[in-house]
């Protein structure tokens, strides 16, 4: 009883803070720039038409409506260019950072509670072709381009664990900076709640999930490449936060010149001509990584697609393609939350009891505003964080995204030893103890380090000692509004990074305890659904056989054959 309260609220509020950095993500890529609030703002109508066309006009047609989408997508970026060389464009779309996230806040709010064949599922289908798509050509120009690497095998930052962007030694906050790209905990979430809603038969689960996350593996090391065949004073400047650069070109060669890296120092004249290079004012301090993968890609695909001119196209068509995914991943992770909430909250009975009706609309808007104000709330803290929310939120979101692992393979675990498969048991329970050993020696590190770049309270002490010694300034904090964010903030991230980690390990205690009572051949039994006969057909794989084709043919024929439910519309279409 104590493991399953602490993982469904520990899964919870995880989620808050997943949601939130991934949020955040998106509003640092657009902030300030017209071109990309207007392709990212044209994805919305798109997709809303595709679920009409595939809903309404030409059922089950998913490739013939994703070509027509992935077409709209180009014109959308190709005419976001010259709708931000217009007066009227410029005004409309140009947003700060506070204003993109309340836009972000509500959009997540409505696509939560519409139905998923309305938005979400077209923009899903919007997002894997572009994703999968791009990173392939990507990694093909690449192989033509050839870029040479600019950042050094192990720079002097790793042996000092003083980085501009991330604080903090190389073992553990290597791997909790590389996030999902090696394990995500929100993967297993939606794989294990959405998706199987979203399938045909059990056999495609495997195709699905684990290429799913091959896929994000392979976006990740695309990533990798294309920060560090970057000039390194200027990967500095795009990545620092604005209290180290400060707001101007000028500042920032000031600050990364100063840091010690090896080549030619930058100037002022050289940062602004990459800006205007790809189309923007300004790429000083345009942290969160979406933008540096961007500007990477463009940097690859510009000598092989198009040259020079094609360059400012490819940048923000590489915003467009990152944003598309992280906003439907930050959808289908409200949706998500909400469904737990309202479960957790209908667990309690009495009134409550209804909140486990999903056809409840009510309920349904009440779970997701709660569940929005969360992240929300969070997200509005990052934006005005003098620190610069993404360089403090993206560890403890690493940590969180990989603690939500341990509860996954925690869980995994338990199952495989309760179905007598204890010979089987090593094979997510190594990478469990892993996992357990990086992340929770990062929360002790962020919880309990003197060194104020890494640990959350000491931080918060030493803002809280200059409020007390009546300090208008102190640190990047340049008046007292600011030190009161700052106490706030770091007050909220230690907080949550201690309630992470406590969560997580009642949950693996609970875990143990019952892995060890079914050895014994104690404890409850495992409860596994019955068996229920399927009333589709459907292929195994991505593509069908001859012989399922001929299959499907005889299937078709059958009387009353389209009147079968589908499963990509059904259990998921209207909550």
């Amino acid at each position: 009883m104590v493991g399953g309260i602490a993982a469904i609220v520990g899964v919870l509020v995880i989620m808050v803070i997943l949601l939130a950095v991934l949020a955040l993500v998106v509003v640092n890529a657009l902030a300030e720039s017209p071109w990309g609030v207007f392709s990212i703002a044209m994805t919305i109508p798109i997709a809303i038409f595709m679920g009409l066309y595939l809903r309404f006009f030409r059922p089950g047609r998913v490739s013939e409506v994703s070509l027509i989408g992935v077409a709209l997508l180009l014109l959308a970026v190709i005419s976001g260019g010259w709708v931000a060389e217009t007066s009227w464009g410029a005004d409309w779309f140009t947003l700060s950072k506070v204003t993109l996230s309340w836009c972000i806040i509500i959009y997540g709010l409505a696509a939560s509670v519409l139905p998923v064949w309305f938005l979400l599922a077209p923009r899903d289908y919007l997002s894997t072709f572009m994703k999968v798509g791009t990173i392939a050509l990507l990694a093909v120009g690449i192989l033509i381009a050839r870029p040479v690497m600019q950042a050094p095998a192990i720079s002097q930052f790793a042996a000092s664990g003083t980085g501009p962007v991330f604080a903090g030694s190389l073992f553990p906050f290597l791997f909790i900076t590389i996030a999902c790209g090696a394990l995500s905990g929100f993967h297993a979430l939606i794989s294990s709640g959405t998706t199987p809603k979203l399938l045909e038969k059990e056999s495609q689960m495997r195709l699905i999930g684990y290429g799913g996350m091959l896929t994000e593996s392979f976006v990740a090391i695309m990533a990798l490449i294309t920060a560090a065949i970057l000039n390194q004073h200027l990967y500095f400047a795009i990545n620092a936060p604005t209290a180290a650069t400060g707001t101007t070109a000028q500042t920032a060669a000031d600050y990364v010149n100063g840091l010690g890296l090896s080549g030619q120092p930058i100037t002022a004249q050289e940062i602004t001509a990459a800006a205007e290079g790809v189309g923007e004012h300004s790429v000083v301090s345009r942290t969160g990584g979406a933008p540096t993968l961007a500007f990477g890609m463009s940097e690859v695909l510009h000598q092989v697609f198009g040259g020079e001119s094609l360059k400012a196209f490819w940048y923000h068509f590489a915003i467009m393609f990152e944003a598309l995914f992280i906003l439907t991943t930050v959808d289908a992770g409200t949706r998500v939350a909400r469904f737990m909430l309202s479960d957790g909250l209908g667990n309690l009975g009495g009134p409550l009891k209804k909140l486990r009706n999903p056809s409840w609309r009510a309920g349904a808007w009440a779970c997701s505003v709660i569940v929005v104000a969360a992240w929300g709330s969070i997200l509005l803290m990052g934006v005005t964080d003098p620190l610069g929310g993404i360089n403090t939120l993206f560890p403890l979101f690493g940590i969180a995204n990989q603690l939500l692992a341990a509860i996954a393979l925690t869980v995994v675990t338990v199952v495989v030893i309760k179905r007598g498969l204890v010979k089987w048991a090593w094979i997510p329970g190594v990478p469990l103890l892993w996992d357990l050993t990086v992340t929770m020696t990062a929360s002790w590190q962020k919880i309990f380090s003197a060194d104020p770049k890494v640990g959350y309270w000491k931080q918060h002490s030493q803002y809280v000692a200059a409020q007390e010694a009546g300090k208008s300034t102190f640190g990047a904090a340049k008046n007292p509004d600011q030190i009161d964010a700052v106490i706030r903030n770091t007050f909220i991230q230690g907080t949550l990074s201690v309630v992470f980690a406590v969560l997580v390990l009642i949950v693996f205690v609970a875990g143990v305890v019952m892995a060890l009572q079914a050895l014994r051949g104690a404890g409850r039994p495992l409860a596994v659904d019955e068996e229920v006969p399927s009333r589709i057909f459907a292929p195994s794989g991505l593509i069908a056989t001859s012989v399922e084709k001929e299959v499907q043919k005889q299937w078709d024929a059958l009387p009353g054959a389209h009147a079968r439910p589908h499963a990509t519309s059904g259990g998921t279409g209207q909550h």
